[in-house]
């Protein structure tokens, strides 16, 4: 049976990007582990996953930053295993970028947007992130994962990702910007294992907000069932 772990991961670090502009709008974490939108103070950037729910980076910097509210900037990304035996042309030894694979997804919705090329594993982890900018370490037990680092471009997504060993993030596995139903693909290896990554990043604005949260609250559910029963995350989150 699966165990809800119903624990709030509060991480607050004193820096952030820098970048000026409106911000995304403070978060807290309720008690069901969504991500729910307050006055300050609270946090400016959310992650939402099947097991936990944690909080990164203060909304307010020395005034330099207010929360606007009137956007949701989000972030998603899902975690495959390499299949068992696989050979090492079944897990790609480079990142892609596939251009108009959807919607934002998540789990199977986001294994049945990667085409031709969906990763064949088992899904292991799958999180939706709340926040303009951000830039957070991924790990494991051992401290190896991934990071990820996301900043606006105007009105496209730069998503970053780095190979993470003993909590510090090493090389840059790939680089690109993102228009809204972009996904980018990344080989990783988390927990001594090869993984496939595959992410989206979007910003939503007006009254799409809520539907959009709604729609893959939904498709994060659904693959929290599909994902190994654990009694907390496979991942950990730590402000890079």
């Amino acid at each position: 049976m699966r165990v809800r772990q119903l624990v709030l991961v509060f991480v607050v670090v004193a820096s952030s990007l820098g970048s000026s502009g409106p911000a995304a709008a403070c978060k807290i974490c309720d008690q069901t582990l969504h991500c729910c939108e307050i006055p300050p103070p609270g946090a400016r950037v959310c992650l939402e996953g099947a097991l936990s729910c944690g909080l990164l980076l203060p909304c307010f910097e020395g005034g330099r930053r207010i929360p606007d509210g009137g956007e949701e900037y989000l972030t998603t990304w899902t975690l495959f295993d390499a299949p068992v035996g696989s050979t090492p042309r079944a897990l790609p030894m480079r990142a892609a970028l596939r251009s108009e694979a959807g919607d934002l997804s998540l789990g199977e919705e986001a294994r049945a947007s990667a085409g031709a090329d969906a990763p064949a594993g088992a899904l292991a982890d799958a999180t939706l992130a709340f926040g303009d900018e951000f830039a957070v370490s991924l790990v494991d037990g051992t401290g190896s994962g991934f990071a990820i680092r996301r900043s606006d471009e105007g009105g496209r997504v730069r998503l970053e990702v780095r190979d993470v060993t003993n909590d510090v993030p090493g090389s840059v596995l790939a680089s690109e910007s993102l228009g809204p139903r972009d996904q980018l693909r990344v080989p990783v290896r988390v927990d001594g294992r090869d993984r496939v990554l595959l992410l989206q990043a979007a910003r939503v604005r007006g009254g799409g907000g809520p539907f959009e949260v709604a729609r893959l609250r939904r498709a994060l559910a659904a693959a929290g069932r599909t994902m190994p029963a654990r009694t907390e995350p496979l991942l950990h989150a730590h402000p890079q």
